[in-house]
């Protein structure tokens, strides 16, 4: 699906090249600089998540991971965007999209763990915070938990005419 004119919003497989770009990206951004080794990347949800992105032109632009974490509920992680298209709403365009993504497969919300300087663009789309500012165990970078309502539980009771 083409967001404008010279983005495209793409789920990724985790055998295809843009995969292994998101993955060298994460890499760079969030572990090398703390001195951790690359095999962090593969945490115990890495597999079974969905694996998100913008590409331009052949190369990626943002990415972002989507993990199940039970019925109906997702946790969003591990959000990048390469270092020369940083501040140009692509970070922005990859939630958006990632938002409806999750609408059309009837997910009823999402929760993150923000780094502080990225508070402003998930409020943007309509996250709260949830918690207080906490260390990463993995990175040791400050953190906080936000969280978005994408629709209400049914009522099961409410169904049945109770």
């Amino acid at each position: 699906m083409k967001v404008n004119s010279d983005v495209e919003f793409v789920t990724l497989n985790r055998n295809e090249p843009f995969y292994q770009d998101a993955l060298d990206l994460r890499f760079t951004l969030f572990f090398e600089p703390v001195n951790l080794p690359r095999n962090v990347i593969f945490d115990d949800v890495e597999a079974r998540s969905n694996h998100l992105a913008l590409t331009r032109e052949g190369t990626l632009v943002a990415y972002l991971r989507l993990t199940e974490t039970s019925e109906n509920h997702y946790q969003l992680s591990q959000m990048v965007v390469t270092p020369k298209d940083q501040g140009k709403g692509f970070g922005l365009q990859l939630v958006t999209e990632a938002i409806q993504y999750l609408r059309a497969r009837s997910a009823t919300d999402v929760t993150l763990s923000a780094r502080l300087n990225a508070i402003r663009l998930y409020r943007s789309v309509g996250f709260v915070v949830s918690g207080n500012v906490y260390l990463s165990k993995r990175t040791g970078v400050e953190h906080i938990n936000m969280h978005l309502k994408l629709k209400q539980h049914q009522n099961k009771n409410a169904t049945k005419g109770h």
